[in-house]
């Protein structure tokens, strides 16, 4: 096996989440924990800004390399009250920073969202 590969050779996280999952033991963390933490990162790269990923959850039919929480549904109505909730969040990100971030990269994923940018 080449070194690159012995090196990268590490079970991880498909997705990544902050903080990453090891981190996710009541002891050690705490929802005021998460809040300090998430801020002073937010602090460190406000100027570079912050990369989102939306991921819309409905799907019509189940693929089979998905490993996102998904539910198959054709009931398209699902999505705009899904969309609410993105968006009061991201209003409680905006609460919690003190400010709008800056918007580095954004990640757009799920098969509904190909319906709605179809429709519009």
């Amino acid at each position: 096996m080449c070194q690159l590969t012995q090196k990268y050779n590490v079970p991880g996280p498909r997705y990544t989440s902050y903080p990453t999952v090891p981190f996710w033991d009541a002891p050690s963390f705490s929802g005021k924990k998460w809040k300090e933490i998430i801020t002073q990162r937010f602090q460190i790269k406000k100027k570079e800004g912050i990369s989102l990923y939306i991921h819309l959850p409905f799907c019509e039919s189940m693929c089979t390399f998905c490993g996102c929480h998904k539910r198959i549904t054709k009931r398209h109505e699902l999505e705009i009250p899904y969309i609410k909730a993105l968006l009061k969040e991201l209003g409680l990100y905006v609460t919690l920073f003190g400010e709008k971030p800056k918007l580095k990269a954004l990640h757009l994923g799920g098969e509904h969202l190909l319906f709605l940018l179809q429709k519009t």
